[in-house]
């Protein structure tokens, strides 16, 4: 029998049957006894005579196959017809007694089984529908446990398909938009330069180099950033001082932000241990990640790098003014082509990949990165790295 409910159902009428013969086992054990103490027991004092002095009452040996040997045939001539009633009355209500466990068993199995079966059909119903492709299905959780627990398990990881399937959607989408954008910049004027209606200039020129960048580092991060998430993105950890590439950075991303006039500071603590870092990916973490708030602080405003040891590793930090994030933005600030301000340009906003690569590198280097945010009070972006 392969289905779970027949199953149980055959169960419980093995579990009855069990019990029952085992009583019935044990009752003839116990009425033989009592009959043998009846009929081969001495006279009280005084009392009746004793059951050897009865006079025999034949009965006929087919009516007890079961009574073999000296004592069997001396009990089937003194048995009397309320004897041989008894146990026939015994016998019967044993077997009676048996096939009413029997159904009540049966009963309670078909009832058990298909409160048991039942979420299991409909999670079984549920994932057959997932395997063609529909991730809507979500099934009820029961009381139990066991069944409960399965239920939730599977209907988070139906959320979780959905969610990745939305989110591969819209990736391609967005891909398609990032990419197009340019290329059609690019198309437009290459294809005006060589009608002659568009005057081939230095400075159209330097236009189109720019588009050019812009498209080769959007493969870049896409490429970073697949290779990081499927964790195949390669490490050259070696010792390195994260101070001093703050450092570099800052130099670097200087003159930015002046055009900006956003003023950077640090807050680095002295004496701090190197750790095992691939320093071209970390200093691409530390860049990303003073790019987005420089962009994101308003003139005049103020941009804090800080590194300190904590107790699982270093913690580094950037501060900005800007005008902080919404709480039910703070978990997708990490998403592929995220921006705050959709009405942001590619040229004003970036790509979109950066703090999406900021996690994935983080993480790649065993360390994680979270945000503390809220609305007009500016927002820090934490990374946790081990020592």
């Amino acid at each position: 029998m392969k289905s779970l409910q027949g199953r149980l159902i055959v169960a419980f009428a093995a579990v009855s049957l069990v019990s029952i013969g085992a009583v019935a086992v044990l009752a003839g054990a116990a009425a033989r006894a009592e009959f043998d103490r009846y009929f081969f027991a001495a006279p009280a004092p005084g009392g009746p005579p004793a059951p050897q002095d009865v006079p025999p009452r034949p009965v006929p040996p087919a009516a007890m196959p079961h009574m073999r040997g000296p004592a069997g045939e001396v009990m089937m001539r003194r048995m009397g017809v309320a004897e041989f009633r008894f146990l026939g009355a015994l016998r019967r209500a044993t077997w009676a007694a048996a096939l009413t466990g029997v159904l009540a068993a049966v009963l309670l199995g078909v009832l058990v089984a298909r409160r048991v079966t039942a979420p299991l059909r409909a999670l079984s119903e549920a994932a057959g529908r997932v395997g063609r492709g529909d991730l809507s299905p979500r099934v009820p959780v029961p009381d139990d446990e066991d069944l409960g627990g399965l239920a939730r398990a599977f209907n988070t990881m139906t959320a979780d398909l959905s969610r990745l399937e939305e989110s591969r959607r819209h990736l391609a989408a967005d891909i398609a938009h990032e990419l197009g954008t340019p290329l059609a910049v690019l198309q437009a004027n290459l294809e005006g330069m060589l009608d002659g209606v568009v005057e081939t200039t230095p400075e159209r020129l330097a236009a189109l180099h720019t588009q050019v960048r812009l498209l080769s580092r959007l493969v870049d991060d896409l490429r970073d950033l697949s290779l990081a998430q499927a964790g195949r993105l390669v490490l050259d950890r070696q010792p390195a001082d994260l101070a001093a590439m703050v450092q570099d950075v800052l130099a670097a991303l200087l003159p930015y932000a002046g055009e900006r006039r956003v003023a950077l500071r640090t807050e680095v603590a002295a004496g701090l241990p190197q750790a095992r870092l691939d320093r071209d990916r970390m200093l691409q973490v530390i860049h990303n990640l003073l790019d987005n708030a420089i962009r994101h602080t308003p003139a005049g405003g103020e941009v804090t790098v800080g590194l300190a040891p904590a107790a699982d590793g270093l913690r580094l930090w950037v501060r900005d003014d800007g005008p902080g994030i919404p709480p039910e933005e703070v978990e997708r600030v990490f998403d592929r082509f995220y921006r705050l301000d959709a009405s942001r340009t590619r040229a004003s906003g970036g790509t979109g990949l950066g703090l999406a690569i900021v996690r994935a590198l983080v993480e790649a280097h065993g360390g994680r990165v979270w945000v503390e945010s809220r609305p007009k009070a500016g927002s820090t972006f934490v990374v946790s790295l081990p020592r």
